[in-house]
């Protein structure tokens, strides 16, 4: 009892691209987060896994997925749907979460929509090859580059990094405005990005491969935005 009472009480928790089945996932830290809070909702906002390779999927893979596991029996969870959950349908019969394409909520007066965002990256859909070749691309680098200054430089430096992480928030703010949401949350980009336009506020959850990894906390319609190095 007194393990949960020192928790910190939150309303809802947002994590995106854990990348399960990746080498570089940092599971400890995301395990640390998800056991450090108490919330009634958790949004697992896509590219929770990485495709069908369970053969990659170490132990501390699978302890956080028996956490997901774990949560759904107390509070909601909720699998936003990614480009690379190819397994969430067959994982969420296990976990008891539901899948959804994108999931709206309503608290405190206000309104909140979580979406991956991999719906508006217009790179992704009109280069499929090249999409494939450089993620393949990425995938090594950050396996032979444990300092991540090569991603980090790539990133930083490509200007169609930028655009398609500008793409994302400019098309998921549309989506927000059409359904009258105050708030959009996704992730897919791994970059901490926030913006707002028309009233409608737009925040990007980051990642959990690269570093910093982070999350999203909201409590009584505060939003913050949390990096861990």
């Amino acid at each position: 009892m007194k393990q949960e009472s020192s928790k910190i009480k939150i309303d809802t928790l947002i994590i995106s691209d854990s990348h399960l089945g990746d080498s570089t996932t940092r599971c400890r830290k995301l395990l640390g987060v998800i056991r450090k809070y108490e919330f009634r909702r958790l949004i697992l906002n896509g590219d929770i896994v990485n495709g069908l390779h369970f053969q990659r999927f170490n132990s501390e893979h699978w302890d956080i997925l028996s956490e997901f596991r774990k949560l759904s029996k107390q509070s909601e969870v909720i699998w936003v749907h990614g480009n690379h959950d190819a397994a969430a349908n067959i994982l969420s019969r296990l976990l008891g979460v539901k899948v959804v394409n994108k999931y709206i909520w309503e608290e405190n007066g206000k309104k909140f929509l979580a979406i991956h965002g991999h719906q508006f990256d217009r790179f992704l859909h009109n280069n499929m090859i090249i999409s494939y070749v450089a993620f393949v691309t990425y995938r090594f680098l950050k396996r032979v580059d444990k300092t991540e200054f090569l991603v980090n430089l790539i990133r930083n430096r490509s200007k169609t990094w930028r655009r398609n992480s500008l793409d994302v928030a400019r098309g998921a703010l549309r989506l927000a405005q059409m359904l009258n949401c105050d708030y959009v949350f996704c992730g897919h980009t791994h970059q901490f990005y926030q913006s707002k336009k028309r009233g409608t506020e737009y925040f990007n959850s980051g990642c959990w491969v690269e570093s910093p990894c982070g999350y999203i906390t909201i409590t009584a319609n505060k939003v913050v935005v949390n990096q861990l190095d």
